[in-house]
């Protein structure tokens, strides 16, 4: 059976980031540009509806324009991994930052609807259960939702080559995947935490200081009014600075944490045939 080393696969992301860091810095600035570029347009079709056709701005906003930048925040997202497993695979097709939206895309847009439904079904499948057992003791639903994060956590390993497999091998196949990582689930499994441990403490030292700068600027006292409209007018390069840092950090976080996988596909497939 073939192997690959959990340890290896789960720092290749800062491997990616060291020998491609402009890359990455051009995935930020698209990210930034691509949600910037969302949320104008959203502000400029919900002011025409409302001219046109009436009601509560508020109301438009919460119904329809949270569920349509969220869709267009998880494409954005999905575009940037893919261009990242492009990137690995397919180095040669290098393009505009290996950014394209393509036969690729739409099968990674695809292949995470189904995904998204399975963990639906499977939360909602928990809580039918957990309100089943209720009655039988205290301790029930909590056994039930352990044993759903487990079996959510099982299956998120067995199937999660799925998006690399979009890419590397151009179809949606999680059958395919489902038997590239049997046998490998302790070993993914170790990647995916020490791999969740780096990126937390990348996290932290980012977001720490990122701190300690916003309080030198405007100490203890104003630290909490920030994210108001005091903070903007107060502070109106920290509070956009604050607003974009999340989109400028996103690839490097996507290539801490979906670079492993692309990693761990390559090693499992290095010898061992498509299917």
């Amino acid at each position: 059976m073939t192997r690959f080393s959990a340890s290896d696969a789960a720092l290749e992301g800062f491997q990616v980031i060291r020998n491609h860091w402009r890359v990455v810095l051009g995935w930020a600035g698209f990210n930034l540009l691509a949600i910037f570029a969302v949320v104008i347009v959203f502000i400029l079709v919900g002011v025409t509806a409302v001219t046109v056709v009436g009601g509560d701005p508020g109301q438009i906003g919460q119904t329809v324009g949270g569920p349509i930048v969220g869709i267009a925040t998880l494409v954005v997202q999905l575009m940037i991994g893919t261009a990242l497993f492009r990137a690995i695979f397919r180095p040669e097709e290098r393009g505009f930052l290996y950014l394209r939206f393509g036969p690729d895309e739409l099968r990674a847009v695809g292949a995470s609807l189904v995904l998204g439904l399975g963990v639906g079904a499977l939360a909602l499948a928990a809580v039918a259960l957990a309100r089943a057992v209720r009655p039988v003791g205290s301790a029930g639903p909590v056994v039930v939702g352990l044993a759903a994060i487990c079996v959510g956590v099982w299956l998120g390993l067995r199937l999660g080559f799925v998006l690399p497999i979009c890419v590397a091998e151009r179809r949606i196949d999680f059958a395919r995947s489902w038997r590239l990582t049997r046998g490998q689930g302790w070993a993914l499994l170790g990647m995916t935490a020490l791999c969740g441990c780096l990126g937390l403490l990348v996290s932290v030292l980012v977001w720490g200081l990122f701190f300690l700068l916003t309080l030198a600027v405007v100490g203890f006292r104003e630290l909490g009014d920030l994210a108001g409209p005091e903070g903007f007018r107060n502070h109106p390069g920290l509070f956009l600075l604050q607003a974009i840092a999340p989109f400028v950090f996103g690839p490097f976080a996507i290539a801490i944490g979906w670079t492993p996988w692309a990693a761990a596909y390559k090693a499992l497939t290095a010898e061992a045939p498509a299917a």
